[in-house]
């Protein structure tokens, strides 16, 4: 083909692709994404890019999209892994299998039968990110995708993931694409990620243009030339291939007098003028290679086109001189995406159909996958074979399974047009389309296969989901009334099981409604006696918890509640399986803040070992909300300040969604926490600050918690009307959601406030409403932390004393040993202002143990300064070096000291190794160490 010598005008985009690779050799990865029309040069400058990678010592992994696999799931990735296999036979293939290449398929051989969930297609693509490690861990890798806009849906998503991600890896990623045509979705997603730089190549000059030759190396003319440039509007494609057009047609391009020629062509007419010359056995062939895909077999081209076989060879041959194809036994190759479109527009809808009807008769015969053959289906027309409707739910099957719902759905109307009596096949579509964002769409499809539906489980889970279409069309207080509505209908629970499933949709249902609380109370409290058995009552179990512990019932119903609901792992393994781990964080919330703190940690010591094997960044987030929220509950400041920062690093890279604010937004309530047991202000305001500016209008319960941090923030500024008037808000926003738990304590801190202005009564009142509200949860840790902020209230030294001792007696049978301590360290102050100084070094001493035990810092000082007064000089047990480490530091620098590799620390933790290795870096400095060997010396107290 008519071409230049060399790439043009693109040295802009060649340099910034080298130093894309330079990046990544010095381990910063970097992502590229070259995006055009067709024919500017997308193809040429990935070709480029690979050679540079090569030149550089790099890995290649390389794919392609094409329209004709779009609807195969996995399908760029598996070409990628695949080719990088295909090279190498026998021990040595074995061996590529037994490592990442073999990891990456088998994160991809997810059961056809499995409907992936969301989160489980973020498992997979958090495997496959490690496989992504793994090859570029011995040298530096460069992916290239070219064609992207033509790749199938769970790919791109795995492209979008390594782009968040790769900034840490010595990993280049490469992908071209023609401009998105759609506001959302993967692709849109990739191209306009702040973690993309985008490379827009523009039209070539006509200086350019002059560098163009014929194959025989005849050079146009300059008029030829101006002409050219006008008409292809300086697309390197196109031009190419006018030259060639002009050549063909028996022009000679050198000459001024060919300008006149192409006054008549322009973009649109030069590829079709391209097919006008091929005979019809040629064109038809072209269409029929065009259908079947990449590498389309020339001798299966031959039947799908109806060409006799004595005219294949000369049919090839014609395409290859006209520079459509590149032809040979291996398979037809079209020359450029710009010709085989052509081609199909050129054939019309109708004979297109036809090829596509007779390429699934002959893949059929040749046992070719559903999903290959699905492609076909879609397009032939309906009874183009017999089992088409079987074919095509089988192929939704696999899409389903990777998480590409829409072409899922896809295959399954198109199974119900071939099929329309199969309500098996119409709940699948409408279950399928709830998936896919088309509740609309969904609704009537459930409803219709649920009225037909004799199984009362399955009818009962169809109209469950056709409730929860609604909820997304319509509004929760429709989907809540539809429900109430449909279990009117139904017998009762000890006469139909299967109705456990419909109130189990209308306790979640009822939790978006605030005027139906009330009823969610009184009626998931219907089902307290429920063992917890099955999913149904494990997830009514976990809303009833969540319930009660929001309405302040007795702690000890909340605990057993939401230990039921845990099931002993069982529910943990429901939610894998299912949405997503939301069931069993409120059962674990219930049943920690209900002081079931023995058993939650051996729920989330199981949970963590699940997740490690086979998780996801938001699952190791989910598990590390409970465990700071336990590590707080047991006063422990390091391990909440370690979690809280697991989680905001776990999260850092997800796209926002209500459950990723929910976590940020608790991390940071906690990170405050910590903040404040430390003194430190602006580290305080700096997580709350991290969630302001990252909420993008989303609203979730937890940003409720947040007012209460604010005041407490407030106080310590001496700014007790601000506080004030954030409590007032939290007021506001509990009241509305009618939630009100012991544990969120804001009355204590409003009682502080009032009594800084002087409004005593006020202070009082708020101190016996939470030492009410604390009395009624039962908790030993809520009634002593309000019992011990109301002694501080009291004017009597000798009162107050009293009352103190009953809080440490109180607080001693709470696993909180920080606010314990905080208790003793009172007791300690009162005792001492009697005169009852030994007495009161003892407690304090007591006191600072545990408060170094906790890593409660500004107690210690405060309990040293105590100490100091009677005379005492309190011993220091913990070196300055290690105090500097933060928590992640620490985490990484233990597990480090028990000999656990970067690999291992890295994914145990759900980072990178690249984190792990910078984090060892500022242990050793911080140390004043250098090798990990002396860690465990240098962290000993």
């Amino acid at each position: 083909m008519s071409s230049a010598s060399q790439i043009l005008e693109r040295d802009t985009e060649l340099a910034r692709i080298a130093e894309a690779l330079d990046s990544a050799t010095a381990g910063h990865g970097r992502v590229l994404v070259i995006e055009g029309l067709a024919g500017i040069g997308k193809t040429r400058l990935v070709r480029e890019a690979r050679e540079l990678a090569r030149a550089r010592g790099f890995g290649r992994l390389q794919a392609a999209g094409d329209d004709t696999e779009t609807a195969m799931a996995w399908g760029v990735v598996r070409q990628m892994v695949e080719r990088s296999v295909s090279r190498y036979s026998g021990d040595v293939r074995r061996a590529i299998l037994d490592g990442p290449a073999g990891a990456a398929l088998q994160a991809l051989d997810v059961a056809p039968e499995s409907s992936a969930t969301d989160a489980e297609v973020a498992r997979t693509l958090h495997a496959l990110w490690w496989v992504a490690i793994d090859l570029s861990s011995t040298r530096p890798l460069l992916i290239t995708v070219d064609d992207a806009q033509w790749s199938d849906q769970p790919s791109l998503r795995f492209l979008g993931y390594l782009a968040r991600r790769v900034a840490d890896l010595p990993i280049a990623l490469v992908v071209s694409t023609r401009p998105p045509t759609g506001a959302t979705g993967p692709l849109t997603d990739l191209t306009v990620s702040p973690y993309v730089e985008r490379l827009l190549p523009e039209t070539l000059s006509a200086t350019a243009v002059a560098a163009f030759h014929t194959p025989e190396g005849v050079v146009p003319c300059p008029d030829v030339v101006t002409a050219m440039h006008a008409a292809c509007g300086g697309n390197p494609f196109l031009t190419g291939a006018l030259l060639d057009e002009l050549v063909s047609a028996g022009h000679d391009v050198s000459n001024p007098v060919t300008a006149a020629a192409i006054g008549g062509l322009g973009p649109a007419t030069i590829s079709r003028a391209m097919l006008s010359r091929l005979s019809p056995e040629a064109l038809a062939l072209a269409g029929a290679a065009a259908v079947l895909g990449v590498d389309a077999s020339p001798w299966l081209a031959r039947r799908v086109a109806q060409v006799d076989e004595e005219r294949l060879e000369p049919a090839v041959a014609d395409l290859v001189r006209a520079n459509v194809v590149l032809g040979g036994a291996d398979g037809l190759t079209f020359v450029h995406p710009v010709i085989r479109e052509a081609t199909v527009a050129a054939l019309g809808s109708l004979t297109v159909a036809g090829m596509h009807a007779r390429a699934a008769v002959e893949l059929r015969a040749r046992h070719a996958p559903a999903t290959q053959l699905a492609v076909h289906l879609l397009v032939a027309p309906v009874g183009t074979l017999p089992d088409a409707a079987d074919l095509l739910s089988e192929a939704a099957r696999f899409s389903l399974a990777a998480g590409d719902r829409e072409v899922a759905a896809d295959c399954l109307a198109r199974a119900l047009l071939e099929r329309p009596g199969d309500l098996v096949v119409r709940e699948r579509l409408g279950a399928t389309l709830l998936r896919a964002g088309r509740p609309a769409e969904a609704r009537p499809h459930l409803l219709e296969a649920a009225e037909a539906e004799t199984d009362p489980r399955r009818r009962a889970e169809m109209q469950a989901a056709a409730a929860s279409a609604t909820l997304a069309t319509a509004g929760a207080e429709a989907a809540v009334a539809e429900l109430v509505s449909v279990l009117d209908r139904w017998p009762p629970l000890d006469h139909e099981p299967a109705r456990l499933t419909l109130e189990a949709a209308l306790g979640v249902t009822r939790q978006f409604v605030p005027s139906q609380r009330p009823l969610s109370l009184e009626h998931l409290s219907r089902f307290e006696q429920l063992r917890g058995d099955t999913a149904q009552e494990r997830t009514l179990l976990a809303l009833l918890a969540q319930r009660a512990r929001h309405e302040n019932q007795p702690h000890t119903r909340v605990a057993d509640y939401g230990l039921r609901a845990l099931g002993d792992g069982a529910l943990f393994d429901d939610c894998a399986r299912g949405d997503g781990l939301v069931p069993w964080t409120l059962a674990m919330m219930a049943a920690i803040t209900a002081d079931a703190v023995v058993e939650a940690r051996h729920e989330l010591d199981r949970a963590r070992a699940r997740i490690v094997r086979g998780g996801s960044p938001v699952d190791y987030a989910m598990a590390a909300n409970a465990a700071q929220v336990l590590a707080w509950r047991l006063g422990d400041v390091v391990a909440t300040d370690t979690e809280s920062e697991a989680v905001l690093a776990a999260v850092a890279l997800e796209p926002l969604t209500p459950e990723v604010l929910s976590l940020r937004t608790t991390a940071a309530q906690f990170a405050c926490y910590v903040a404040m047991e430390r003194r430190d202000l602006a580290a305080a305001k700096a997580a709350l600050a991290g969630v302001d500016s990252g909420t993008q209008g989303i609203r979730v319960i937890p940003l409720i918690w947040l007012h209460e941090v604010r005041a407490r923030v407030s106080l310590a500024e001496d700014d007790p009307h601000a506080a004030l008037g954030h409590l007032a808000t939290l007021q506001r926003e509990t009241q509305a959601v009618g939630i009100d738990p012991a544990g969120l304590a804001w009355r204590l801190p409003a009682a502080i406030a009032c009594s800084r202005l002087g409004r005593d009564d006020e202070a009082r009142a708020h101190l016996a409403a939470q030492v009410d509200r604390a009395r009624a949860w039962g908790s030993p840790t809520e009634l002593g932390e309000a019992l011990r902020v109301a002694a501080r209230f009291d004017p009597d030294p000798d009162a107050r004393a009293q009352r103190l001792d009953e809080v440490v007696l109180v607080l001693a049978g709470s696993p909180d040993r920080l606010e314990h301590a905080k208790a003793l360290a009172d007791q300690a102050e009162s005792w001492r202002a009697q005169g009852r100084r030994t007495e009161s070094r003892e407690l304090l001493a007591e006191a600072a143990d545990l408060a170094r035990a906790c890593g409660a810092r500004a107690l210690e000082t405060r309990i040293s300064g105590a100490l100091a007064a009677l005379g005492d000089r309190p011993r220091r047990t913990t070196r300055a070096g290690s105090e500097s480490l933060t928590a992640s530091e620490r985490r990484v620098a233990t597990l480090a000291v028990v000999g656990r590799s970067n690999r291992d620390i890295a994914h145990e933790l759900f980072v990178s190794p690249k984190t792990v290795e910078n984090h060892l870096g500022r242990v050793y400095t911080k140390l004043g160490i250098g090798s990990r060997r002396e860690l465990a010396g240098a962290l000993a107290p």
